[in-house]
């Protein structure tokens, strides 16, 4: 049996075996141990024995080690701490337990348990120090691994509920949850509908994360990967870069400050996972290790998924309770909007009443244009939700919309509605007038803008425009969608308000009307009844032949008066009925209006006028004789009534081309405001009451025109006469 013999470190035997045999029982007791074993010399701290095990650890032969100390063979500050150990456990002369020792070797970092002992002489002072060393880097991974497992475990549980209240953004939630788990630092690039990004961005180092939120909102951190790199995103797979080079790096970014910084934070891992919703890809999760030296492995890789479809779920739900209480808002603004358009007939209260409506809710600013009947957008109202901003708009449309490029404009004129979700100076340079307009619109607030056709019936009424500034959220294409349904209220509004005012409008002509044509019918009609009633005592009281014929005469002149009066009448109701047939035939349309004006000379004289005629007829043409002659008749009645005592010129031509007709005088001429109307039914110009008529003769003149296939027009400026011109095809299209 060994026995100590009193001296530490050290065996002795009573057996008769030789020393030699004891020692090499020993070396090969040490040789065969499983953990790493070695001595060191108590003074200079060599290695003065070394195990097998020792050198499979260290991947070092012992003859590279013996002899050498720790500044040999490990870096500086790793053997600093082997130094350090050794000589408190020298100095203590006792055991020092090392719970976990770090050490760089060939095969890489390894981490060590450790127990170092001192190996004293017979006066107790140390000589050497044994070391036993077992590698528990294995257990250590395992370790590591299942408290990551738990932490992650722990993360997803809290991803499953929801990380915000109902309808407001889990993301900044999301990202502090996933930190340091899944990484340094956490992102998320979300697309929105817009198309504009918004990142997330969250990190274990306060400053380092406003370094990369800074990064990630000027420049294109993540769009910038290559095509194949984008590709396995849109596909699903998650994108792992552990080893990443300069040129890499530089790839992120084509702004050269941004590359910088970039560089100086060194990120050396990321791992990006897409985000996909139900129906669409919503946006890419992005981990980084900055900090951390490690890179990211599979279980990182499996984590991020998991996190990401976790989330992308609670992404879709957020976005569908939005989606529900956007529409649910909209739905209320379109009830009160049609409320408020509902509560006048009035056109003009109704134009100035629809920009107010919009604000605050649909914009910050808007602007109702109107569409004349001209095609010209002269008439506009606007509303600020900054009353002291309104000028502006007042001023910028006043100064720059007729003629202008502005976009407001166009709906009326395209019938298409236009979105600009980012108002940028591209943009307006390509719209403004000049500086001054565009320095105006920026002065307005304007970051975001759209403009909606109103129409109603097929018939478009104006326009209208809105904008925000750069307070509230860009417009979208269900921001559009709602301006169109507004639009289509406000038209409804509108054409009902319109429809109102001519229908009042429409009474008040009928009672004219049915006042003139009750005035204008009984006049002839009493003046005939006293001639009868004259003529009747004249005979009975022996009138002579001549006073009795003069009495007849006036009598049948009032009786063809009333006939007139009343086949214009006629002809109205025929109109109405779509029953105006012509009898076409050939005609000679120069003598026809040769004899007309042959007729009305008399009547000219009368009135102190005079009717001069030029006619070049190279061929007839094709129409209904009467209808024509109606139309003559009732243009140089006009002219004689109208015009008298100035002259009458009748111009009459028939090429291969078609006929052309025109009566022109010397008068006063036709105000615009009544020009616009004289072909409509029961008009009359200004001074008609003085001259008498239902109205009509221009009207009915119009529909046999039109019925002819040709057309009739007045042209005219005050003080300058008035000229109406026919034109006729040489024969009537076929019904």
């Amino acid at each position: 049996m060994a026995k100590a013999d009193g001296e530490p470190g050290r065996l002795v035997t009573d057996s008769a075996a030789p020393l030699e045999s004891t020692a090499s029982f020993l070396d090969s007791i040490v040789e065969n141990l499983p953990h790493m074993v070695f001595v060191k010399d108590a003074a200079e701290l060599r290695f003065v024995l070394f195990n097998k095990a020792g050198e499979d650890l260290l991947g070092l032969h012992r003859d590279a080690i013996l002899g050498k100390n720790d500044d040999d063979l490990f870096p500086r500050e790793q053997a600093m701490f082997f130094v350090a150990k050794d000589r408190e456990v020298l100095s203590g002369k006792r055991l020092v337990d090392i719970t976990e020792e770090p050490i760089q070797t060939r095969h890489g970092l390894r981490v060590l348990h450790t127990k170092k002992i001192p190996i004293v002489d017979h006066a107790g002072q140390p000589r050497f120090l044994l070391g036993i060393s077992e590698d528990i880097t294995e257990r250590k991974l395992l370790e590591e691994r299942i408290r990551r497992a738990d932490e992650r475990q722990r993360v997803l549980a809290q991803t499953t509920a929801p990380l915000a209240p109902a309808g407001e953004d889990p993301l900044p939630a999301a990202a502090r949850l996933a930190l340091p788990v899944g990484g340094d630092g956490c992102m998320f690039l979300v697309e929105l509908a817009s198309g504009a990004p918004r990142a997330v961005v969250a990190h274990v180092d306060a400053a380092r994360e406003e370094r990369w939120r800074r990064l990630v909102e000027t420049s294109n951190l993540v769009e910038r990967f290559s095509g194949s790199s984008r590709a396995v995103l849109e596909a699903g797979q998650p994108l792992v870069l552990n080893e990443i080079d300069p040129a890499t790096l530089a790839s992120f970014s084509t702004d050269a400050k941004a590359a910088e910084e970039l560089a100086a934070l060194g990120p050396h891992a990321l791992l990006l996972v897409s985000l996909r919703g139900r129906a669409q890809q919503l946006g890419t999760l992005v981990f980084l290790r900055d900090v951390t030296a490690r890179a990211f492995d599979e279980d990182d890789r499996a984590f991020a998924e998991r996190f990401a479809q976790r989330l992308a779920g609670d992404l879709d739900n957020t976005r569908l309770y939005r989606e529900l209480e956007r529409a649910e808002a909209a739905q209320r603004f379109l009830g009160e909007a049609a409320e408020r358009l509902a509560g006048s007939l009035d056109f003009d209260e109704l134009v100035g009443l629809v920009p107010r409506l919009a604000l605050p809710f649909l914009a910050d600013w808007c602007v109702m244009f109107l569409l004349e009947d001209d095609g010209q957008m002269r008439r506009f109202a606007v509303a600020h939700v900054d009353p002291s901003r309104a000028p502006m708009l007042v001023e910028s449309v006043g100064r720059y919309s007729p003629g202008s490029k502005q976009p407001g404009l166009e709906p009326a004129r395209t019938q298409e509605p236009i979105l600009n979700s980012v108002v940028d100076d591209a943009l307006l340079d390509r719209v403004c007038v000049d500086a001054d307009h565009k320095d105006l619109v920026r002065r307005i607030g304007t970051a975001t803008a759209m403009a909606v056709p109103v129409r109603a019936r097929g018939r478009v009424l104006g326009s209208i425009s809105l904008g925000r500034g750069s307070g509230g959220p860009l417009y979208q294409s269900h921001d559009l969608t709602l301006a169109v349904a507004l639009a289509d209220r406000v038209g409804i509004s509108l054409d009902n308000a319109r429809l109102y005012q001519e229908a009042q409008a429409a009474l008040r002509a009928r009672d004219e009307f049915l006042s003139i044509a009750s005035h204008e019918l009984r006049t002839p009609l009493t003046t005939a009844c006293l001639s009868v009633d004259l003529l009747a005592r004249g005979l009975q009281s022996g009138w002579t032949h001549s006073a009795c014929t003069a009495r007849a005469e006036g009598t049948q002149k009032q009786l063809a008066r009333l006939k007139r009066l009343v086949d214009g009448l006629l002809d109205v109701s025929r109109i109405a009925a779509g029953k105006l047939v012509l009898e076409l035939g050939e005609i000679d349309l120069c003598a026809l209006c040769t004899e007309l004006v042959d007729r009305f000379a008399e009547e000219a004289r009368r009135v102190g006028s005079e009717v001069h005629l030029r006619v070049s007829c190279a061929r007839r043409i094709r129409a209904d004789a009467m209808r024509i002659e109606q139309v003559l008749t009732n243009l140089l009645a006009n002219a004689l009534r109208y015009a008298a005592p100035a002259p009458i010129h009748v111009q009459v031509e028939v090429t291969e081309g078609g006929a052309r007709l025109s009566v022109r005088d010397e008068g006063k001429g036709i105000a615009p405001k009544d020009l616009a109307r004289l072909f409509d039914r029961f008009e009359r110009g200004a001074t008609s009451s003085a001259h008498g008529g239902l109205g009509l003769g221009l009207y009915i003149a119009r529909q046999i025109c039109e019925a002819h296939g040709g057309t009739i027009r007045a042209l005219s400026e005050p003080g300058r006469g008035a000229e109406f011109v026919v034109e006729l095809p040489l024969s009537p299209p076929q019904p």
